[in-house]
């Protein structure tokens, strides 16, 4: 009997299974069409549909520059364009500077010519054996360059915060600001005068900022992201600054905290294409398009370039006494100052309110930027990729190839993860509004004038171990926090915990011990 030409009156007990079950046919012919349509699609995207795979032509023949065992030094800075590279280290096994990292960074150097770059590290708390990698690599180094170790920074340098139980502790955003500024130190002064200028320090002009994290990167990446992104016709590229993409897993980025979309939203998804339907999703479109330059408010990525003459002071002294000073930066949120070029990074200064350093710095960049009748902005180039292992990093150009088909996961990943809410994200400089801020005993709000940068704002707080002490051979030197409740806004926190409204009875109950960790979160791995 042919099962798929039943009769009205069927008899088979397999005819009356299909007829009370009728998906079951479907089911079973259906299957093994729906298992081949998977399999032809993940073959074929690889070949037809790659993410961000195939350079532009202008980064293949800058690349086709440099090409052999031994390029010619320069060969990838086609304009001579001088370059400060920065970057801060923690380095206790020496495995950084003594390492691949070291490596690549003298091939970098090498690429866009050692007489056209200046070179600054700052490394500090990493121990003899950190030091003296350090210094190895300082010999080696070809250009010119002001390389400082630290052997201790105290905490006591920086001003705290109180928590509601009246213990003072330092944000981890003003440490990273502070080290941040001191890589950027020699472009505090500036002279003009190289006969009487023997390391280099303030005696050159340059066009380009590259600050470069401890990552895992291929050196010709630096240049493609300096000189290739967003390039118009004359051969120059077009932003005020411009990110790489840091990766922790071969599908997922990593700095979402640094990362806010064109007009400012934030978003915690880390996979393909990355920003969710805001506003006019202009960072969403220019994903899918497959642009070099993503419009964004902000970014980081682990490698910045940026156009020297919103970072670079260009006269003898610091533009103020306290330019050079920990936590001279930093914005008093209610009497807030316009920011002004030349740009360092700062930190926010109140409990339960905390903005990614690198965040305020491409805000400040942006505005400045602007003021001088800017067009261009802050940009994301998703060609240029870096890693935190070797292993990611060798990953990255064969998941770039299905990267497209995690855009089902993010809009399934989108139904259930709630929009990052910042009520102040479309605050700008010198606008009033009302912000609730934690003061001494409970939440107040407050009209204040907007200060630049708040679309950075998330309702958390990390802080520092005390003194800065890393548990373990690798592990962090920072906790996230739990913050008392009653908030009237809506400002959700996403690292963060909201304490029960008990808190404050279990806090008196608690042990010494306790109350010592008790508004104290574990952190994830990292520094």
């Amino acid at each position: 009997m042919n099962h798929y030409q039943l009769d009205n009156d069927p008899t088979d007990e397999e005819s009356q299974n299909l007829l009370f079950h009728p998906t079951t046919s479907r089911s079973r012919s259906t299957t093994p069409a729906l298992t081949a349509a998977v399999l032809l699609v993940l073959t074929l995207t690889p070949f037809f549909a790659p993410s961000y795979t195939h350079l532009p032509p202008h980064y293949q023949q800058l690349a086709k520059n440099c090409a052999g065992p031994s390029p010619t030094p320069g060969c990838a800075n086609p304009h001579n364009e001088k370059v400060f590279i920065a970057t801060i280290l923690y380095d206790k096994h020496g495995t950084l500077a003594g390492g691949k990292w070291g490596e690549r960074v003298l091939a970098l150097i090498q690429l866009l010519g050692p007489e056209n770059v200046f070179l600054s590290i700052y490394e500090n708390d990493s121990g003899l054996v950190g030091q003296a990698a350090l210094n190895d690599f300082e010999q080696r180094v070809p250009c010119k360059h002001k390389i400082v170790f630290d052997s201790h920074v105290s905490l006591s340098e920086f001003s705290n915060i109180t928590l509601p139980d009246g213990t003072q502790r330092t944000k981890r955003v003003a440490w990273l600001s502070e080290l941040r500024n001191r890589a950027l130190r020699p472009l505090d002064r500036f002279t003009g005068e190289e006969e009487n200028d023997t390391d280099g320090i303030g005696s050159t002009k340059f066009d380009k900022v590259l600050f470069l994290n401890d990552i895992v990167f291929q050196p010709m990446d630096g240049a493609h992201l300096l000189f290739d992104t967003n390039r118009y016709a004359d051969g120059q590229a077009d932003y005020v600054a411009a990110c790489a993409l840091d990766w922790f897993r071969p599908f997922r980025i990593y700095d979402i905290y640094a990362l806010r979309d064109a007009e400012g939203f934030a978003n915690y998804q880390t996979v393909y294409p990355f920003f969710q339907r805001n506003g006019k999703a202009a960072s969403r479109a220019d994903i899918l398009a497959q642009t070099d330059a993503v419009r964004v408010r902000s970014c980081w990525g682990g490698m910045m370039a940026m156009q020297a003459r919103y970072v670079q002071n260009l006269d003898r002294l610091p533009p103020s006494p306290a330019f050079e000073t920990v936590g001279g930066h930093v914005v008093d949120p209610d009497r807030p100052r316009n920011i002004t070029a030349p740009v360092r990074f700062r930190h926010e200064p109140e409990a339960y309110y905390d903005a990614c350093e690198c965040c305020l710095f491409s805000a400040d960049l942006a505005l400045v930027a602007k003021n001088e009748g800017v067009q261009a902005g802050i940009v994301v180039n998703p060609y240029i990729r870096v890693a935190y292992s070797e292993k990611i990093l060798r990953w990255l150009p064969i998941a770039r190839r299905w990267e497209r088909l995690l855009f089902l996961t993010f809009e399934f990943q989108s139904w259930f993860m709630p929009a990052a809410e910042n009520p102040y994200r479309a605050v700008e400089q010198g606008e009033t509004f009302e912000e609730e801020v934690w003061e001494g005993g409970g939440w107040k709000i407050k009209k204040r004038a907007g200060r630049n940068g708040l679309f950075c704002g998330v309702r958390d707080m990390q802080l520092l171990q005390r003194e800065g002490k890393r548990p373990g051979e690798s592990g962090s030197n920072w906790v996230n926090t739990k913050m008392p409740p009653g908030q009237t806004l809506k400002f959700k926190s996403w690292w963060g915990e909201i304490l029960p409204g008990t808190w404050r009875n279990d806090w008196t109950k608690a042990s010494s011990a306790e109350q010592d960790a008790f508004f104290e979160l574990p952190s994830g791995p990292g520094a």
